[in-house]
């Protein structure tokens, strides 16, 4: 039983326990939170970097090296965060076998988990650590094995009594709940090892094991003077690392004083010169003007007293055990700030560096160069934009006026090839007559029909190809040169034009019916119709209006000189064949002229009539059907000169059209290209200024990264990096 004093002592005792706890366990969760929302950033990073790469995996502003900087980026976000995942804070307690090592680590977790005794116990590495799943339960694991084994093998393969011991080369994971420790919850790692004498020679596996550690125990037996081993072996330890976080724990501190309680004082001020020599001048951790916060390093405690105060084993505490437990109590709360400050430092300034590397990186060497990139290609844009609307505006007037221009060249074209022709023609009309009579090649047959009619349809062959070579020639020629020049004007390559003219004699000649039946040159319908020729026919009146200067028109009528009854009467006795004509005409005649000369006109007209009879030969017919076939010809060619010639100007028209579709395909092309120049401008504009925007709220998104980099930094790191 306790007594008041000793039950008040108790009691606070306990309850600076669980403050001590309380303030341990606040310094230990910001190692979570810190991890927590350092992997938040970096996811937010891996999200941020996803996006970037789809937005710019195609943009052909990026350049060499770029895509393969950002998937550098993303893979190296990737694996930080995974690294982030499994981030523990590590201890390793080092010194010399039966220093108690595994005892302070039972004490740290309130039960006695690894095996703990007098002499060499542990015979391995054991780490102690939290499971990784919330419902898995304890085991322990041998290194590179995959079986897993129950919590109770642990003093059978930990410990160097138990002959199923293992190596000393041996690591031994111990998997606990985190709900048993408030270390383990925290994501604590304690790692046990087997004592500095023993493991001397083993650099390798402290190398493996423990070097990866935020803070190093060193655990001294204080009923006995630091060793040459542990000094040598943390020396070496501080060569391999920028000075370490070392605490000091002179340990079994109650049977140190117990057994010289006067000396107690000595004894304690000499073991801290010495832990304080091996701080300051021979691991160089703490500086000599350092020496109040080296000093606060050293400890003096029970382990195996502290456990089982904690497990409710041990009697009333006295005043100095209550003191050793203070003791222990101040070194779980030194040891969890300096594990929460030492592992936010070795376990995520690397990170958080890479990190704000990494963002620094993006804004200067990618989106900053793109962003003015972008900004000097919009501008040139602009200016291209520009130019090509206003080329498009000069180019469709360029075209109408070609179009203009080509087509009153082609009107002006038809109309001198209308005029040309209506020359031409009226030309070759006059010169007919004497091809007519200087065809030879058939011979001609006046009472045989089929032969006249075979004479008339080569006669019309022979002037159908003479008249069409002469048209062709005279018209044909001289235009092609001006048909080529004005196709060459609107095409590189043109089709010589060949005209298709035919005068189809035949088809004009169907209704021609040769007289070579014998006229008397002098006989009366002869004369009757050169009279006829002679003087003027009797016509009806016809009104006839001539334009006056004042532009009004002035009417008048001709009028005949002989009436139509006149001219009646005298054709029927002229051209009668009848007796009463000719007896009629006789008894004039008689009454005007005497017998002698009528006999002598007679005698005449007949010689003349037999002397023409005789003289009516085939080729005298020949000629007369080559008369009438000129005269009959030259009529109908006369009434189709309008036919024809427009038949040339529709030709030459037809001929140049294809070549105006040209001009109007080629200008219809011209300018369907710079609309699409001018479109394709106008969407490289649009998704320009789309990648702008987005590269603006990519820096916005970077610019917010940072922010939370230096918010971690300064809320959990300060005047740490």
């Amino acid at each position: 039983m306790c007594d008041s004093d000793s039950s008040d002592s108790c009691i606070s005792s306990l309850l600076s326990s669980r403050i001590s706890r309380s303030s341990s366990s606040s310094r230990l969760s910001e190692f979570t939170d810190a991890r927590t929302e350092l992997r938040n950033i970096y996811r937010d990073m891996g999200r941020h970097l996803d996006i970037m790469m789809a937005t710019l995996m195609d943009c052909p502003l990026m350049e060499e090296g770029s895509m393969e900087q950002l998937q550098g980026y993303q893979q190296k976000v990737e694996a930080i965060d995974k690294v982030l995942m499994r981030k523990r804070m590590k201890v390793a307690f080092f010194g010399r076998t039966s220093n108690g090592k595994s005892a302070v680590i039972n004490a740290m977790l309130h039960q006695r988990i690894l095996p703990s005794a007098m002499g060499h116990t542990t015979s391995c590495f054991c780490q102690v650590q939290a499971t990784d799943g919330v419902a898995e339960e304890e085991h322990v694991r041998i290194e590179a094995e995959e079986q897993r084994l129950e919590l109770t093998c642990l003093p059978d393969l930990a410990s160097a009594h138990s002959p199923r011991s293992l190596p000393p080369r041996t690591l031994l994971h111990v998997n606990m709940p985190r709900s048993r420790c408030p270390l383990l919850d925290h994501d604590v790692v304690l790692m046990d090892t087997p004592g500095v004498d023993v493991t001397a020679q083993m650099d390798d596996c402290i190398d493996r094991y423990c070097l990866d550690a935020d803070v190093f125990v060193l655990v001294l037996n204080a009923e006995s003077t630091m060793s040459r081993v542990e000094r040598q072996f943390f020396k070496e330890v501080a060569q391999k690392l920028s000075r370490p976080n070392l605490f000091i724990l002179n340990n079994r501190w109650d049977m140190a004083s117990s057994q010289e309680p006067d000396m107690e004082h000595l004894v304690r001020e000499q073991h801290e010169e010495r832990c304080l020599q091996l701080l300051v001048e021979e691991l160089g951790v703490y500086a000599k003007e350092d020496m109040a916060e080296a000093r606060s390093r050293i400890y003096h405690v029970s382990a195996l007293e502290t456990l089982q105060l904690r497990m409710g084993t041990k009697g009333d505490p006295t005043a100095a055990s209550q003191q050793r437990l203070e003791e222990f109590l101040r070194f779980e709360s030194d040891f969890a700030a300096c594990l929460a400050q030492a592992a936010l430092k070795t376990k995520f300034e690397k990170h958080l560096l890479s990190a704000q590397e990494m963002l620094a990186n993006l804004s200067e060497q990618l989106l900053v160069p793109l962003q003015n990139t972008l900004r000097e290609k919009a501008r040139r844009d602009d200016l291209r934009s520009a130019m090509l609307s206003s080329e498009l505006d000069s180019l469709t007037i360029e075209h109408e006026e070609r179009k203009v221009e080509f087509f009153a060249s082609v009107q002006e074209l038809y109309n001198e090839t209308y005029a040309l022709g209506h020359q031409v023609i009226v030309e070759q009309i006059a010169q007919l007559p004497a091809e007519v009579h200087s065809f030879a090649l058939q011979p001609f047959h006046p009472h045989l029909p089929r032969q006249l009619d075979h004479y008339q349809r080569s006669l019309s062959a022979h002037l159908e190809e003479v008249l069409t070579e002469q048209m062709i020639e005279r018209m044909a020629r001289p235009l092609q040169s001006k048909v080529s020049l004005l196709e060459r004007q609107v095409m590189s390559e043109n089709t010589p034009w060949e005209p298709i003219f035919r005068v189809d004699c035949q088809a004009f000649m169907e209704s021609f019916q040769p007289d070579l039946s014998f006229h008397f040159r002098w006989g009366l319908c002869r004369m009757w119709s050169r009279i006829r020729g002679i003087v003027a026919m009797p016509l009806p009146e016809q009104t006839l209006r001539r334009p006056q200067q004042n532009g009004r028109t002035k009417t008048s009528f001709a009028v005949p000189i002989i009436n139509r009854s006149q001219w009646q009467t005298l054709r029927s006795l002229l051209c009668s064949e009848g007796t009463a004509g000719a007896v009629l005409l006789a008894g004039v005649v008689s009454r005007s002229i005497n017998w002698r000369m009528i006999l002598g006109l007679g005698s005449a007209l007949a010689a003349i009539y037999c002397y023409e009879l005789l003289h009516w030969t085939p080729a005298a017919q020949e000629r007369t059907f080559k008369a009438q076939y000129s005269e009959f010809l030259q009529r109908q060619l006369r009434a189709g000169v309008t036919h024809m010639n427009t038949q040339f100007g529709q030709q030459i028209w037809q001929h140049l059209m294809v070549a105006a579709r040209h001009l109007n395909a080629q200008a219809d092309q011209d300018i369907q290209e710079l609309r699409s120049q001018i479109k394709e401008m106008f969407e490289r504009i649009e998704s320009n200024n789309e990648l702008h925007l987005k590269l603006g709220e990519f820096r916005s998104k970077a610019n917010l990264l940072e922010d939370r980099l230096n918010a971690f930094q300064s809320l959990y790191m300060g005047s740490r990096i």
